[in-house]
């Protein structure tokens, strides 16, 4: 008998901290970035063409310039999370210090 109440508290304890365990965050579609045409090599030999060469590094350099403005966006989006972040901890920190503050004096 005591071995089904053991069981029973067991298992009770254990559906209770399953139940407290945080929610996973939600999933956060990431942007990809619009830098088209995507370059490619043309190949040893159409390199000597100058046309075809002048073209690759146009578009070397167009695919360079996009990349760097798109990972320049996110990071200002990075810092702009961070400092959300740091404000909500921030907050939460100064509400747990008044309450033990308040705790304490109510003590005295």
């Amino acid at each position: 008998m005591k071995q089904a109440v053991i069981a029973l508290v067991c298992a009770f304890a254990a559906s209770a901290a399953l139940a407290q365990a945080p929610a996973a965050a939600p999933a956060v579609d990431m942007p990809k970035p619009q830098c088209a045409p995507v370059p490619e090599y043309p190949g040893r030999l159409a390199m000597t063409v100058e046309s075809k060469r002048k073209v690759f590094e146009r578009d070397m350099k167009n695919y360079e310039t996009c990349m760097k403005a798109f990972l320049e966006e996110r990071k200002a989006v990075i810092k702009a999370n961070e400092n959300g972040a740091n404000a909500a901890i921030e907050g939460y920190n100064a509400v747990m210090k008044k309450i033990r503050e308040e705790q304490e004096a109510a003590r005295q």
